[in-house]
């Protein structure tokens, strides 16, 4: 597995296309598609909120069955929108269906940006026609852009990998900045491949990778209306099959998804610092991840890490309030290699190169429990007064 330059367009059998529809602001891309050569397999993992967008909620409809496009606009989340929001949605995504000559059910459809208001249906419809004549794989490069609300840069990555039947390559790109605590962020994920995958197999592969990469980050606790990650692979072709090559399909998956997730952190609204929370030695891995989400996620830890304040009590403290199993005296706190607490109590450190250490704009926490043998981790950032000024003004 290796990782290649570009990102979307490098993946055979995949055209885009993306414009200026002027959805919420004039003069920036806001309204792009994916489209595949052929029927795909697809596989979608999408947010766990109660209040769901329009478009999720057509994605879970229609995400088991054959796809044959994504359509995608930025600026507008179309999350409560009522049945009016749903009925945009089925109308957009008609009209493109009709356009590339394939079945309505076969487009998705994901929005991201500003919550309660409805889509301007009218003005997004003139717009089919430049869109799907503006259709090529060299367009890959502009999906990125076309899907940033508050990212400063454009996310996309591509990595290639080995089967018995030859090279694939797997492509995605990912938007997010805030309103990042998937289960699953404001985060938009679309993979794509050249590597025919069973469904079932783009399923369990999909859904394993996303939980420990795009599920395992947080920038300020908020999981999204609108969260919705998919991965299109080819229906056409001899299907990947034996345990080495879809093991190879994972690991690759597994990466690009994880530098996607990277991206994400590195690009957080505000934030200076990626900090990962590394669980060890805990009774199970549902309190590995418990006690990750915890620490990742509290505020206190957060600004903490932003001031470059070495409160390393704030982590022990937020371990034993995660509803996970704690002993107090089997717990130790590392910032990397620089042990802070140990069994329940603190240690002699150097708090000069502690803070040399926070001071850094990568580094690690670890938490070991000492009640067994399953880990955890997850990315997080600090929290800046950026972020709150950013927060502040968003709608207005």
């Amino acid at each position: 597995m290796k990782f290649l330059e570009g990102g979307l367009e490098q993946v055979n059998g995949f055209t885009f296309s993306a414009l200026e529809c002027g959805i919420r602001y004039g003069g920036r891309l806001d309204y792009c598609m994916i489209a595949s050569d052929g029927p795909c397999n697809a596989a979608g993992v999408f947010t766990t909120n109660s209040v769901s967008a329009a478009p999720v909620k057509l994605c879970r409809a229609r995400v088991g069955g054959s796809v044959r496009a994504i359509l995608i606009n930025a600026t507008n989340a179309n999350a409560c929108t009522g049945d009016q929001g749903m009925r945009t949605v089925e109308a957009l995504t008609a009209d493109i269906a009709a356009r590339l000559g394939v079945q309505p059910e076969s487009v998705l459809m994901a929005s991201t940006g500003i919550i309660g208001r409805q889509l301007p249906l009218e003005k997004m419809m003139a717009s089919h026609e430049a869109l799907v004549a503006g259709l090529a794989r060299g367009n890959g490069r502009l999906i990125p852009r076309a899907i940033m609300t508050t990212d400063t840069v454009p996310k996309e990555a591509c990595v290639s990998f080995t089967a018995s039947s030859g090279e694939y390559r797997i492509a995605g790109t990912a938007k997010g900045a805030g309103m990042i605590a998937p289960n699953m962020a404001t985060l938009l994920c679309f993979v794509i491949t050249d590597a025919p995958v069973r469904k079932k197999n783009l399923e369990t592969a999909f859904g394993r990778s996303v939980a420990r990469t795009l599920n395992a980050i947080t920038i300020d606790g908020d999981t999204s209306t609108n969260d919705s990650a998919v991965i299109l692979s080819p229906q056409a072709g001899t299907p990947l099959k034996g345990k080495q090559d879809l093991n190879n399909f994972e690991e690759a998956l597994r990466a690009l998804l994880q530098r996607l997730a990277e991206m994400i952190i590195d690009d957080g609204e505000g934030t200076t610092k990626r900090v990962r929370i590394t669980v060890k030695n805990a009774k199970s891995e549902a309190d590995a991840s418990r006690i990750a989400r915890a620490v990742s996620q509290s505020l206190l830890v957060k600004t903490a890490f932003f001031g470059n304040d070495p409160n390393w009590g704030r982590i022990a403290a937020a371990a034993g309030y995660s509803g996970a199993a704690v002993d107090e005296r089997k717990l130790r706190v590392l910032f990397d290699d620089m042990p802070l607490m140990a069994n329940g109590t603190p240690v002699e450190f150097d708090r000069e190169g502690l803070v040399n250490i926070m001071k850094k704009n990568i580094f690690e926490v670890i938490v070991d429990i000492g009640l067994g043998n399953s880990g955890w981790s997850m990315l997080t950032t600090d929290i800046s007064t950026d972020y709150v000024k950013i927060n502040a003004e968003y709608s207005t």
